[in-house]
């Protein structure tokens, strides 16, 4: 690597962006590689995440750049398109791509599965995903599904207090979730616990017993 013509240009230029080296040589060695790419390279990509909303200076910026400068345009491109085609909006992949960059770098199959389930299964609107952009990058087995099927048995037994918010409810740790939505309950409804586990494991369990059947 030629020091005075690529790492210090580069360094300088990440520093112009608001981008503190040191931050990137302490994150993995992914985001290393914008030291060592070409610096006419690193101010494309620059460019190109401005093009996407992120403004320089942002604290989102870093990884916004990590992943354009290594990733083709085409991919990018080809998520925004996936997106508009599955009914967000322009601004809404803009402000998508504000708050979480790495979801335009997601594979095609992921980014699919993960608005049919938020949007049929569970029935959240266009505009509700693109405000928590999150809920793509989750896993639908792990994360997306398992508070979703417990609350609905909940709301069927009309043991669920208040509605609560699907996002936030995903996004508990699992201990958070069980103490506050499957212990309380355990005893109301037998196979519950049972049930949220076989769920959180990726296994089918639609439905659980009333105590006397």
């Amino acid at each position: 690597m030629d020091l005075d013509r690529v790492a210090r240009p580069n360094v300088a230029f990440l520093r112009q962006c608001g981008v503190n080296p040191s931050e990137v040589a302490g994150t993995n060695l992914y985001s290393t590689r914008l030291f060592t790419v070409k610096p006419e390279l690193l101010r494309e990509a620059a460019e190109r995440v401005e093009e996407l909303g992120v403004e320089r200076g942002a604290r989102i910026f870093r990884r916004a750049l990590v992943l354009v400068a290594f990733t083709s345009k085409e991919v990018v491109d080809i998520r925004v398109h996936l997106l508009r085609k599955l009914g967000f909006s322009q601004d809404d992949v803009l402000g998508i791509a504000r708050k979480a960059p790495l979801v335009l770098g997601l594979s095609e199959q992921k980014v699919q599965r993960n608005v049919d389930f938020l949007m049929k299964d569970v029935g959240l609107e266009v505009p509700y995903i693109a405000r928590r952009p999150a809920l793509f990058m989750y896993s639908v087995e792990r994360r997306l599904s398992p508070p979703h099927w417990l609350l609905k048995v909940l709301r069927e037994k009309e043991l669920l207090k208040g509605e609560p918010d699907y996002y936030v409810t995903a996004s508990m740790s699992k201990k958070a979730f069980v103490q506050k939505f499957v212990l309380p309950y355990k005893d109301h409804v037998p196979g519950l616990v049972d049930g949220y586990a076989s769920k959180y494991a990726g296994k089918t369990m639609d439905r659980v017993a009333w105590p006397d059947e």
